[in-house]
């Protein structure tokens, strides 16, 4: 019997267990269209390169290779996969911003990053990078708050007050608080 035709979630996975590959096309067709708005969710902000189409294909196809290949044995019907989908694709949303950042890294990495380098017209000197990074860990450390310190580090890294306030899960406006706070024990420290 065809399951594929009868519209049911629970068949057309036990068809993708099976091999059949109409299956997959049949939950694509039934999840791609709810997985881009997540996706775009997810997104937002943060990946101008990034397609959330992309993301919600990618999703998909990794949870029915997964699914073919038996990797989710206890997956039966659309209440175990639905929360499979959300989780794939958030993750896949998070690698892709993860990778976006990385380049924007990347690309900065590429600039001078103190007057001693303009001078010398080269790469800094294994010694003042290492000096420089040293300085910089010991500002982070001295803050003390382990929530000041990820602050600080992240602004470091390149990340924007968003991305921190999403990841701390706190509001924008407590990143520029704790920001302002981070300046000032700098700026009395030093």
């Amino acid at each position: 019997m065809d399951l594929s035709s009868c519209g049911s979630v629970t068949g057309w996975l036990d068809e993708l267990k099976e091999g059949h590959e109409a299956a997959a096309q049949e939950l694509w067709n039934r999840y791609f269209t709810q997985l881009v708005p997540l996706a775009r969710r997810q997104l937002r902000g943060f990946a101008r390169d990034a397609d959330e189409e992309d993301v919600a294909l990618s999703a998909l196809k990794s949870a029915m290779l997964g699914v073919r290949n038996k990797r989710f044995p206890d997956l039966k019907d659309r209440t175990g996969l639905w929360p499979l989908l959300v989780t794939i694709t958030a993750r896949k949303a998070i690698n892709e911003l993860k990778r976006q950042r990385a380049k924007k890294r990347d690309r900065a990495s590429e600039r001078p990053l103190a007057d001693e380098q303009l001078v010398a017209g080269s790469d800094p000197s294994p010694d003042f990078a290492i000096r420089l990074a040293e300085a910089i860990q010991k500002l982070v450390h001295a803050l003390g708050d382990e929530t000041l310190q990820t602050i600080a580090q992240r602004k470091l890294e390149g990340y924007s007050n968003d991305d921190i306030a999403r990841e701390l899960n706190v509001s924008t406006r407590t990143v520029v608080r704790k920001l302002a706070r981070i300046r000032q024990e700098w700026d009395e420290g030093g």
